[in-house]
């Protein structure tokens, strides 16, 4: 088989609407498959990956952790 891809000649915004769609359905599976652990792992696991300061913060607010305890979130702008 050839290295080439049967989209190489696609329409790049069909693929990308494609894309943005295939994306937005692992971020659901990604969040369901950790609410199956509970709400304070997803919650975790999304405020560690996610780029909001803000956010990270409200998470440690929330939950009332504080620099040195074991799941606090380091926001980057302290």
């Amino acid at each position: 088989m050839a290295d080439v891809s049967f989209l190489d000649d696609e329409n790049q915004m069909v693929i990308e609407a494609e894309l943005s769609a295939i994306g937005d359905q692992m971020v659901e599976d990604w969040i369901n498959s950790n609410l199956d652990e509970g709400v304070y792992y997803a919650d975790k696991c999304f405020a560690e990956r996610c780029e909001s300061t803000y956010l990270k913060g409200r998470f440690n607010q929330f939950y009332d952790l504080k620099p040195g305890d074991e799941d606090y979130i380091e926001r980057g702008d302290e």
